[in-house]
């Protein structure tokens, strides 16, 4: 029978995401705390996956490290009934987030219509580029 008080391997591993984002960018856990409104030590019990890290705590984690959310799932193992997370960068989140404030159906079609004929442009060259 599995400990109740062990951490789940999942938590252990989205904590452990959380450290290595973070030491990629430099940041101490006493800036990682500071920047989110705890102590070191309640990051020091995320990244261990001592404790789990709520769904607003991980969009503010992700703020605050620069990063997708997806990014603390790297290496979860996903059951065959989960949906898979995209890897989504900061800028396409912040795209999102604006484009659903666009209130004129016709306007967030202008929106849509321009990203996909920028992305069909840039794939184009890119193509080319590589013959």
């Amino acid at each position: 029978m599995p400990n109740p008080k062990a951490p789940n391997e999942v938590d252990v591993t989205v904590g452990r995401n959380v450290r290595r984002i973070r030491n990629m960018l430099g940041m101490s856990q006493e800036m990682l705390a500071m920047k989110l409104g705890l102590t070191f030590q309640q990051v020091q019990k995320y990244e261990k996956g001592t404790n789990r890290i709520s769904a607003s705590k991980l969009v503010a984690m992700s703020h605050a490290l620069d990063c997708s959310i997806g990014q603390f799932f790297t290496d979860v193992e996903a059951s065959t009934t989960t949906v898979p997370v995209p890897n989504v960068s900061s800028a396409a989140l912040k795209l999102a987030g604006q484009f659903d404030k666009i209130a004129s159906p016709s306007q967030r079609d202008a929106v849509f219509k321009l990203v996909a004929s920028l992305a069909r442009h840039d794939a184009t060259h890119s193509a080319l580029a590589e013959e």
